[in-house]
């Protein structure tokens, strides 16, 4: 799958679920269970121990069924060692030139993290595919991401940091093409415990809401249509 294959693919899901682990066995378990939840997309972080080894582990179980990436990647090696390891996008929690230049180099997609006005428009200009708003919660939610849209309305946003399943909704509405979501699927202590159905369960539930949000856009995009006639 190619750059604009794989993003345009995260894009129809529109959630990227992430999970942190250093036991390969238990996110190979867990990406399964997200997937039967009807979620395909999974972002492996880097920033645990073995975080690697356990890209590779879940990219060579999944990679032909799901779009597999990395993330919390803050340098362009790090780039490199996710693209080795069966990395199919990048996810960075700031910006940084190096990242999105080394990403190109390999032909992958990369979701850029910034937060102001700023860092959104370096981002933009760099080339980077998508915008991760991060951490979107401490700048005003979903009113923020609506005021930024505004600003920057061809600027491909991903909304992370504080989303979960009462508001993920309410940034799908504000103009985010995805949501980035971590414990809201996949929590800590059920990944502790191997407790993976209920990621099944959340994954479920957080993609219809996902998928109400965008009915109710296209619904009232039709209706506004309607009345300029």
């Amino acid at each position: 799958m190619g750059k604009l294959d794989t993003f345009e693919r995260v894009k129809e899901i529109g959630i990227i679920p992430a999970i942190r682990t250093a036991n390969t066995h238990v996110a190979v378990r867990a990406a399964e269970a997200i997937r039967q939840g009807g979620i395909p997309v999974l972002e492996v972080s880097l920033a645990a121990k073995n975080g690697l080894e356990v890209l590779d582990a879940v990219a060579t179980e999944h990679g032909r069924s799901m779009v597999i990436g990395a993330g919390t990647v803050v340098d362009g090696e790090g780039v490199r060692q996710a693209a080795l390891s069966g990395a199919q996008f990048i996810v960075t929690p700031g910006f940084s030139a190096e990242t999105v230049a080394k990403a190109k180099e390999f032909g992958l997609a990369i979701f850029a993290g910034a937060l102001t006005p700023t860092e959104v428009q370096v981002a933009t200009a760099s080339g980077a595919d998508a915008v991760k708003l991060f951490p979107c919660y401490a700048s005003g939610g979903s009113r923020y991401l609506r005021a930024l849209r505004g600003q920057y309305p061809a600027t491909e946003f991903i909304a992370s940091g504080g989303v979960g399943l009462e508001n993920c909704g309410e940034y799908i509405r504000a103009g985010a093409c995805a949501i980035g979501v971590g414990g809201e699927i996949a929590d800590t202590d059920s990944l502790s415990v191997g407790d993976f159905r209920v990621f099944t369960v959340r994954a479920k539930r957080m993609f219809e809401a996902v998928r109400d949000a965008r009915a109710f856009l296209e619904e009232n995009s039709s209706l506004n249509v309607g009345e300029g006639r």
